[in-house]
């Protein structure tokens, strides 16, 4: 396909043993950690080292010119509509950059792929590992690849509109996890008073994350929809919904009813704050999708 990308970014994740090893303190609170989670920290991290090299290496050899710049580095760069980014990491370090880059192409890397990810990570956002990487950088190289566009999630408080998206879900509740919260919430004109922990709405990509583990049932991506799951709500009472799934011409509408609640995108702590009887509205964000680079 025809596909020329001005430059190429490539965005590089901050280790786990980097950040353990980044003063003194750290370093010291790093050895109470159990000789198992040592050892796996510093398999990650020698993976990283090891998937990082011959990314460049295999990059030089084909003459891809990628710029590399570290996960603190972000704000130093400003990539456009016709660059790609490339993510380094796993799929945190991809979130990331479609939160950081919102109008640019994206393409996963994992640098610490593993199939089992009992150890390592296996990085569902992510396309390219250590077992294809150099395939496909010869594939993105000869332009044979496809652009997909992923669904992402924005909201609105009070009528105006967040300029922020997120790829996988937004949680909106108390920012103290064990702290419940007062909601009322409407859905396809049904509305409902809730005492939880909070809800979360997600994409069809997210479904397969925090969703799914919170009791929520994955669904397609190519659904035209979200889905939301309130979070242990109290079941003193009889409740018309718990969760669903709501087509892309409808939002989910939430009001609090008590202040500081909060919305948080994709689990990034870069929070919006909200105060009693605000409205909330949760939709797929329309013309807005995530361009990602697959294989």
């Amino acid at each position: 396909m025809d596909v020329f990308f001005e430059a190429v970014f490539c965005v590089v994740k901050t280790s786990e043993y980097d950040h353990h090893h980044s003063t003194e303190e750290r370093a010291t609170r790093f050895k109470r950690l159990s000789q198992v989670k040592q050892e796996q920290i510093a398999l990650s991290q020698k993976n990283q080292i090891d998937f990082l090299t011959k990314l460049k290496k295999y990059a030089s050899d084909i003459g891809l010119k990628i710029q590399f710049i570290t996960e603190q580095s972000m704000d130093s760069v400003s990539p456009g509509a016709d660059d790609l980014v490339i993510s380094c990491g796993g799929d945190g370090t991809f979130l990331s950059c479609a939160q950081r880059y919102q109008s640019s192409t994206l393409l996963g890397m994992n640098s610490d792929y593993q199939a089992q990810a009992s150890s390592g990570s296996f990085g569902a956002l992510t396309s390219t590992n250590h077992v294809n990487l150099k395939r496909n950088l010869r594939r993105l190289k000869e332009q044979k690849f496809t652009i997909d566009k992923w669904n992402r999630l924005q909201a609105s408080i009070n009528g105006k509109l967040i300029e922020r998206y997120a790829v996988n879900d937004i949680y909106y509740g108390q920012k103290i996890a064990y702290q419940t919260c007062d909601l009322r919430i409407t859905q396809s004109g049904v509305s409902e008073e809730f005492n939880c922990s909070g809800v979360l709405c997600c994409t069809g990509m997210g479904s397969h994350a925090w969703y799914y583990n919170s009791g929520g049932n994955p669904f397609s991506n190519e659904l035209d929809a979200f889905g939301f799951q309130v979070l242990f709500p109290n079941l003193k009472w009889p409740l018309r919904f718990t969760s669903g799934i709501v087509a892309s011409h409808y939002d989910l509408v939430i009001v609090p009813e008590r202040d500081h609640y909060v919305l948080s995108y994709d689990s990034k702590p870069d929070v919006i704050e909200t105060f009693l009887g605000d409205e909330i509205r949760l939709f797929l964000a329309p013309d807005n999708a995530v361009r990602v680079v697959t294989f």
